[in-house]
């Protein structure tokens, strides 16, 4: 608020030195009170003659004089108020995911590398991923899966099946392709353990994208039975709404002494179809069809199709 006072004196203060008296002075007031937060008063002491027309004119040009002075205090006060300047509002920033991916799934045949282990499998995994650099990062998991129903093929005699993967790898983005060095252990429990021995297996994996076509391939040595096992896989994405999408895909592998195998092994085909539930969950129904080749097959391995669901949720 401006508030001005202008302090008129007669000519006769000229000749006392208390001019501060009250008898010399006559007040005037002038408020403006439509300036917010803002308050400055204004003094003026003006010499008054004494001749009454001589005041008047003398208020009048005081009038003219500080009217727009006035105003362009009041208009510096709006401008220079700190306290109301607009402040922005800004966005929350979105949460940077963990890395962790959890899912539960639903096979009718759990099928492994062209070989038929158990029917009706539920399963569960976890799987995690840590950066490390802008290049590197740690990838780690566990997989558990059992037959509902103790279908277990491999144990003497068959019966139930449980499974327990854990996995570790180190993965480099190299920009066009992704390549890691991934261990994994597989455990087995129940009845097949008469029939399977637990696994060590140390891989190379890699992916890469070739223009509309995902890639896929990996070469791993298995320490129990001291053979080698490879396959590449190919596989798009077709997106159907925002929401939906077709994944078409296929693989084919090749053993080296690998559990009497020393041959092509299977081909695997399939299409999958992931639907988005949230921006964090996703259901994914599917259908595969298995084709064992050469050594495999002559070891009686049989074809057939198959399918499954899963539920996958990131954090």
């Amino acid at each position: 608020m401006f508030n001005f006072r202008a302090l008129f004196v007669p000519d006769r203060a000229k000749k006392t030195s208390q001019l501060g008296k009250a008898r010399y002075f006559r007040r005037s007031k002038y408020t403006f009170s439509d300036v917010t937060d803002s308050s400055v008063e204004l003094a003026v002491v003006v010499f008054q003659p004494t001749n009454t027309n001589q005041t008047k004119t003398h208020c009048m040009k005081l009038r003219s004089l500080l009217t727009p002075a006035l105003s362009l205090l009041a208009a510096s006060a709006f401008a220079g108020s700190p306290g109301k300047a607009p402040v922005p509002v800004q966005a929350p920033a979105a949460e940077e995911p963990l890395g962790i991916t959890a899912s539960i799934a639903y096979d009718s045949h759990y099928v492994f590398r062209g070989v038929l282990f158990a029917e009706n499998l539920v399963s569960t995994s976890l799987d995690a991923t840590i950066p490390v650099t802008d290049v590197i990062s740690v990838n780690a998991g566990a997989w558990f899966g059992t037959s509902a129903d103790d279908s277990g093929v491999f144990g003497n005699p068959p019966g139930s099946f449980h499974e327990l993967d854990l996995y570790g790898a180190v993965m480099a983005d190299l920009g066009a392709v992704n390549v890691g060095l991934k261990y994994t252990h597989y455990f087995y429990f129940g009845d097949v353990e008469s029939g399977v021995e637990d696994v060590n297996e140390l891989g190379i994996v890699a992916t890469a994208a070739l223009g509309p076509v995902d890639v896929s391939g990996g070469a791993y040595y298995d320490w129990t039975t001291e053979g080698f096992y490879f396959e590449v896989g190919v596989s798009h994405t077709f997106a159907i709404t925002d929401r939906i999408s077709l994944v078409p895909g296929a693989l084919v592998s090749l053993g080296d002494d690998y559990y009497g195998v020393s041959s092509f092994n299977h081909v695997k085909v399939g299409v999958a179809a992931p639907i988005k539930l949230t921006s964090t969950a996703t259901l994914t129904p599917y259908i595969a069809g298995n084709l064992p080749l050469e050594d495999l097959d002559d070891a009686g391995e049989e074809d057939r199709i198959y399918g499954g669901v899963s539920l996958s949720i990131t954090f």
